[in-house]
């Protein structure tokens, strides 16, 4: 018998009472299903990891944000026995919206009883030669890494609204430099450049609805690369509509697009790369398509 599991992010808006309305669906259908809550960050990873090692044919709910489904795609990767997906409760929910938005993924009854599943691709992240983490969604490098890990110094300004935070953290990017000096190597390129930010997709959206590439499709066997120069605030300022909105197309004087399954990013000095909305500090961060495959439902 399948065995459906619920795991709960507490912080996440309306995530328990979704899980109890699933956990009801289920003994209602005679299913076997469980609702765990994750205490601290990282356990939903223990979490999966210990249910996938059973053995059973597992389905996984996880009700969050994209930084808890992140945990989830940990805890499962290269677990055949499982398949996984989102009940967006989240801030962002950035994943999803390469589905059709997170409303349709909301609908526990149709999540349980109706749904389908698709096979997606999962990156491997390697930081400085440790073992490589999983992602799903988008990875990057620069400013916008350096604008999240900022975030954590700013927790306290959430008094004076949920974003400030990040507007905070954000200035104080901008008032540091927004470009620094990378080394990026795909394939037998070797660029030596001022860089502003580098993206590695898999997914389309990220950052609460940063539409950075619209192509990017996390079945097709293949990443996206976006490489934007190293620019100053002005240029910045007049293009980052644009790319935000998908248009990198039309930004090809500042952004180079390359597809392909692998890049390497390094600098002398210390950056932080972003892995799904979770950051680590880094000298060098590899990004490459996984060889495993990720068991993923939709409504």
């Amino acid at each position: 018998m399948t065995r459906h599991l619920f795991v709960v992010n507490p912080l996440a808006r309306n995530a328990g009472v979704l899980a109890e309305e699933g956990r009801g669906i289920c003994e209602r259908l005679g299913l076997d299903a469980a609702v765990k809550v994750s205490g601290y960050a990282g356990e939903t990873i223990k979490i999966v990891r210990e249910e996938a090692l059973t053995g059973a044919d597992l389905r996984v709910y996880v009700f969050g944000g994209d930084g808890s489904l992140n945990e989830a795609v940990c805890g499962c990767a290269g677990f055949e026995n499982v398949a996984l997906t989102q009940i967006p409760c989240g801030t962002g929910n950035d994943f999803v919206r390469c589905f059709g938005g997170k409303e349709i993924f909301l609908d526990m009854e149709k999540m349980i009883t109706s749904s389908r599943e698709v096979m997606l691709d999962l990156m491997d992240v390697a930081i400085d030669g440790a073992e490589p983490r999983r992602a799903v969604n988008i990875c990057s490098v620069g400013m916008d890494a350096d604008v999240a890990a900022g975030m954590t110094r700013y927790k306290w300004a959430r008094r004076f609204g949920s974003k400030m935070p990040y507007n905070l953290s954000l200035a104080a990017a901008l008032f540091r430099g927004i470009k620094r000096p990378y080394t990026v190597t795909f394939g037998d390129e070797r660029l030596e450049e001022m860089f502003t930010i580098i993206t590695c997709c898999n997914g389309q959206v990220y950052g609460g609805g940063f539409k950075a590439c619209p192509d990017a499709d996390p079945a097709d066997g293949r990443l996206e690369f976006l490489l934007v120069k190293g620019i100053g605030r002005l240029t910045l300022l007049r293009v980052v509509g644009r790319y935000a909105n998908g248009k990198y197309k039309e930004l090809t004087k500042y952004i180079r697009h390359n597809p392909g399954s692998s890049i390497s990013v390094e600098s002398k000095k210390p950056f932080y790369a972003n892995c799904d909305g979770e950051v680590f500090p880094a000298g060098k961060a590899v990004f490459s398509l996984s060889p495993h495959k990720l068991r993923f439902i939709l409504p």
